[in-house]
C-alpha cells in the first residue's frame, strides 16, 4: 500500500487549485524565516569561535557578517541556543509542509499543520526573555551575570570584543589579559557592554514579535487549505456509514416488492 502511495494520501493532479497555491506560499515564508533564523544563529556560534581561535580563517571570515556577536555568545547564550532550535524547528516544519504539498499528500500536510505550534512556541519562548531583559533593569542584570554567571573566559571575550577591562573599571572583576590589567587606561564595560545588550535584544524581540501574527497567518492557512490541495475532498473514499451492505440491499429489495404488489 505505502508503494502505491495510499498510506501518505499522495495523489498526482495535472492543475493546481488555489488552495494548494496559497499553501505552497505560506509554506516558503516559514522557509524563509526558518533559514533566517539559522543563518543568524550559525554566524554568531562561529563568531563565538573566532573569538576563542582568532587563527580560524573561517570564523574571521564570517565575523562581520553579525556585529557584537561575541558579546550574544557570551551575555545571551541561552537565547542564542533557543534560536538555533527555532530554526531547526521552522526549517523541519516548512520541508515536511513542502513535501505534503508538492506530494498531495493530506497526512504529511496534518503532520505539518501539527509542527506549527511547537515551532509558534520556540518563537515565543525567544521574544518574551529578550524583551524581558532588555526592558526590566538591564543594567542590574548585567551586573549580577558578571559577578555570578560568566567565567573569566567569557569576560575576556567581553573584553577584547568591546575594547574594555572590567565592568565598572579595571579594578571591579577584571579577566587579566595584555591590555587589561589594575592600571590599564581603558574604561569599565558596563555602558558598552549594555548599549550592544539593548540593541541586539530591541533587533531580537521585534523581529520575533513582528514574525508571530505572520506564524499564526500560515497556521490559519495551514488549517483551512490542507485538506484542499486537490479539488477532491478527503480521499474521495464513501464513509463506512454510508455504505450499502447485504442486509440494506435486501430490505430495500422487500420495501420494493411490497409497493409493487400492493
Amino acid at each position: 500500500m505505502l508503494e502505491d502511495g495510499d498510506g501518505l494520501g499522495i495523489e498526482r493532479v495535472g492543475r493546481w487549485t488555489v488552495h494548494k497555491w496559497c499553501l505552497l506560499l505560506s509554506v516558503c515564508t516559514v522557509f524563509v524565516y526558518g533559514a533566517a533564523a539559522l543563518i543568524c544563529a550559525i554566524l554568531t556560534w562561529f563568531r563565538g569561535a573566532s573569538a576563542a581561535r582568532p587563527r580560524c580563517v573561517l570564523t574571521l571570515s564570517l565575523s562581520p557578517a553579525w556585529e557584537h556577536a561575541d558579546v550574544t555568545y557570551v551575555a545571551d547564550f541561552d537565547l542564542l541556543v533557543l534560536l538555533t532550535l527555532s530554526g531547526a524547528i521552522l526549517l523541519l516544519t516548512a520541508l515536511t509542509g513542502l513535501a505534503g504539498t508538492l506530494l498531495n499528500s493530506r497526512p504529511i500536510l496534518a503532520a505539518y499543520a501539527l509542527l506549527l505550534w511547537p515551532a509558534l512556541l520556540s518563537l515565543l519562548l525567544i521574544g518574551y526573555p529578550a524583551y524581558k531583559r532588555a526592558t526590566f533593569a538591564p543594567d542590574r542584570k548585567l551586573s549580577h551575570a558578571w559577578s555570578e554567571y560568566f567565567t573569566a573566559r567569557g569576560r575576556r571575550t567581553l573584553q577584547d570584543a568591546l575594547a574594555c577591562c572590567g565592568f565598572l573599571s579595571p579594578a571591579h572583576d577584571a579577566a587579566p589579559s595584555a591590555q587589561c590589567y589594575p592600571r590599564a587606561p581603558l574604561p569599565g564595560c558596563k555602558a558598552a557592554l549594555l548599549r550592544a545588550e539593548r540593541a541586539a535584544l530591541a533587533t531580537i524581540w521585534s523581529a520575533v514579535f513582528a514574525l508571530v501574527p505572520v506564524h499564526i497567518l500560515n497556521i490559519f492557512v495551514a488549517l483551512l487549505c490542507a485538506n484542499h490541495v486537490t479539488r477532491t475532498f478527503g480521499k474521495g473514499i464513501t464513509p463506512r456509514r454510508y455504505r450499502l451492505n447485504a442486509g440494506d440491499v435486501r430490505a430495500d429489495a422487500e420495501v420494493l416488492m411490497r409497493a409493487l404488489g400492493g
